[in-house]
């Protein structure tokens, strides 16, 4: 260096080529760790690595003389920001980054792929920075690799992949970390998104590995969907467990207003729906429509749930938009139910729970109507002996049999429009007044007439006779 700094001052110049080619920069670059100060006695008199193979030249001397030192690591980071070629492979094919792995300089890795470098650049024997660092049992490295998109499956030229070695070699945590078998790694970069995505496949290994990596754990997809909302809407209660675990938000709501408690309602998936309720969540946190999720079970006809939510402490009387308390929703999936036991085991969880069955919603509904089909088109199917026996559980908590809707529609003319004899029968026997008419001047005997039903009208034009000469089916299936 003594020598080299007397000649710069008299006017050597620092990038001056022999014959050959070569510069004073280029043949101490090759000297790795030992050139080191005549480089730096070059650069102060305008010298410069810049160019093709400069770093990677540096980077072999010093894989060559095992000079890997945090010393030889910070001066290559250095010759980055002199402007060194981060992509140019050196004179035998190898490309910066595959050299960074060999000398295990995280520093240099970290900024290679900063600066856009492919994290499956090769060396002159086809293998990627993954294969080198699983060789290695660099698990720091793997890691690093794997978030700008490094390919765990990706073929050596002698026909490995990074995979293959780590199986080879026995190494059962580099493994699992190489093995994405069920979500797929999507050769990009990894993505915030790519959680929700992984969640969605309920491939737990995957979704802690990406949150090992760094990925955010309440990022959400392109629905507003967060990795907890699908895993607890997939079923996954294994990873529903772990997401908790690791801290995920439980009341984050997607684009749709849809939360993991509500998703896992929605679904059926009663584990899912106690681990939510342990973990704290949100009971009452509203769906569109200011829909609560005790409304929600109560409308997919869904008892076990119903039962656990009040447990929790869910609200009885909560009402949404449209003035629908959880009774009312139970009631509407009543309509159309064909599970007696179940519909029956619904209206007894919400009725013990203190349920009101004369609260009106905002067009006047009481749970009674909307069990009888105060909201369904004139034709649904329906079954008129399990209605029977629901509407006797209502009448029993002494609901209004001549309660009328905003329309001026009652129980009987409900009947009559849906050709529910039994049910006409059982309203006339407990006092129902058939002579009560609609908005429209319409008794429930115009009604059936109207639409058909000409027994329900002969029953209705003789109440009396109807009401006496019945045997009540309700009466008979209870006892």
């Amino acid at each position: 260096p003594g020598n080299m700094h007397w000649l710069l001052l008299h006017g050597a110049q620092p990038e001056a080529r022999s014959a050959s080619g070569t510069s004073p920069i280029s043949v101490a670059l090759g000297h790795g760790d030992a050139g080191i100060e005549t480089l730096q006695l070059l650069f102060a008199h305008g010298g410069s690595p810049a160019g093709r193979s400069g770093l990677a030249r540096f980077m072999e001397a010093c894989l060559q003389r095992q000079q890997q030192d945090s010393r030889a690591e910070a001066f290559a980071l250095g010759l980055l920001s002199r402007g060194a070629d981060p992509f140019a492979a050196d004179a035998a094919g190898t490309p910066p980054l595959p050299l960074a792995v060999r000398l295990g300089w995280m520093r240099l890795l970290e900024r290679l792929l900063a600066m856009g470098v492919d994290p499956d650049s090769c060396d002159a024997r086809g293998l990627t920075g993954l294969h080198l660092a699983t060789s290695q049992g660099r698990l720091d490295i793997v890691k690093l690799l794997l978030r700008p998109g490094g390919s765990p499956d990706r073929r050596g030229a002698d026909g490995d992949t990074p995979l293959g070695i780590a199986l080879a070699n026995s190494n059962r945590v580099l493994a699992e970390w190489l093995n994405w078998n069920q979500w797929k790694l999507p050769r990009r970069p990894l993505q915030a998104r790519d959680l929700p995505a992984a969640a969605m496949s309920g491939d737990s290994g995957a979704v802690q590995r990406l949150l090992d990596l760094g990925l955010p754990i309440d990022t959400r997809d392109h629905q507003g969907c967060t990795a907890l909302l699908r895993a607890a809407g997939g079923g996954h209660l294994p990873l529903v467990q772990l997401l908790l675990e690791r801290g995920a938000a439980p009341d984050i709501a997607a684009t749709s207003g849809a939360t993991p408690l509500s998703a896992a309602v929605s679904m059926r998936h009663i584990a899912i729906v106690n681990c939510l309720l342990n973990s704290g969540c949100g009971l009452e946190q509203r769906l569109p429509g200011d829909v609560t999720v005790l409304m929600l079970a109560a409308a997919l006809g869904l008892p076990e749930i119903t039962t656990r939510l009040l447990q929790a402490g869910a609200d009885v009387h909560a009402v949404d938009a449209q003035g629908l308390t959880p009774l009312h929703c139970a009631a509407l999936y009543g309509f159309t139910a064909r599970d007696r036991s179940r519909l029956l085991a619904l209206l007894d969880a919400l009725l013990l729970a203190g349920a009101d069955p004369q609260r009106r919603s905002h067009t006047q509904a009481t749970p009674l109507l909307l069990l009888l089909g105060g909201k369904a088109d004139p034709g649904t199917p329906c079954s008129d002996d399990l209605l029977l026996v629901a509407m006797e559980r209502l009448l029993d908590e002494d609901a209004r049999i001549d309660v009328a809707d905003k329309h001026g529609i009652t129980p009987l003319h409900l009947a009559a429009q849906h050709g529910l004899q039994q049910v006409a029968h059982a309203l006339l026997r407990a006092g129902a007044n058939p002579s009560i008419r609609d908005n429209a001047q319409r008794s429930a005997h115009d009604v059936a007439m109207a639409r058909g039903y000409m027994e329900i009208a002969a029953d209705l034009a003789s109440p009396t006779a109807a009401a006496t000469n019945t045997v009540s089916m309700a009466r008979f299936l209870r006892d």
